[in-house]
């Protein structure tokens, strides 16, 4: 997904869609819920989940009096596939990256950076659940991904994924942990529209088929 700026226009649609009864994979109420950061990391902490700890700041103002120790990471709205997002290794680079932000006229959250083992993508389609690992060319897995190997869902993320699709009521939805050195798996966001790169070609029949099993619901 590129990167998306969430406008009134874009939840109208969905409003429509939701109103109008048309089927499709996940619901454009499960969409709508998502539809911005900030609204899906409420969703994903009102669920229960392992939310990363984060601050928000909207404005010049607020932004500049965010306080947490460097290293840490930066995003700037609702962007997505690695993009608006900076990491401030020391507090003497903070100020700069404050400038910048300044210039995005958007929001911030701001998260501490985690020094992860590994990245996981949990994949829940239906009843059917995949997860994989990924290694990117620098500290953001999802970018200029290098190296990627399905493997067996980690009870403790299956049991994460799952909670998330019912609060949700999802049909499809990918889930990014963090493992830590220490083993603990931090939730860094959810996805309602989830890339299916890098998994079995079978999952494409299985996303089909919750959307056959949508219309002949209708």
């Amino acid at each position: 997904m590129g990167a998306i700026r969430p406008d009134p226009k874009h939840r109208a649609t969905l409003d429509l869609i939701r109103l109008s009864g048309v089927p499709c994979t996940n619901p454009a109420s499960v969409l709508a819920r998502c539809h911005d950061r900030l609204s899906m990391l409420a969703e994903m902490r009102e669920a229960g989940l392992p939310v990363i700890p984060f601050d928000v700041a909207m404005g010049d103002d607020m932004l500049r009096r965010l306080e947490r120790p460097a290293p840490f990471v930066v995003k700037v709205g609702n962007h997505h596939a690695g993009l608006g997002k900076a990491l401030v290794r020391t507090n003497a680079d903070w100020p700069e990256v404050a400038d910048l932000l300044f210039a995005a006229d958007d929001y911030a959250a701001v998260e501490p950076f985690i020094d992860y083992q590994r990245d996981v993508r949990c994949l829940a389609v239906g009843e059917r659940m995949w997860a994989m690992t990924r290694e990117g060319a620098g500290w953001k897995a999802n970018v200029d991904t290098r190296r990627h190997h399905v493997i067996e869902p980690p009870p403790e993320l299956a049991a994460h994924t799952r909670q998330a699709m019912r609060h949700l009521g999802a049909d499809i939805l990918g889930l990014d942990f963090l493992q830590a050195k220490d083993g603990t798996y931090t939730l860094l966001e959810c996805n309602d529209t989830p890339g299916l790169s890098g998994f079995p070609e079978a999952l494409r029949e299985d996303v089909a088929e919750c959307l056959r099993d949508r219309m002949r619901r209708r």
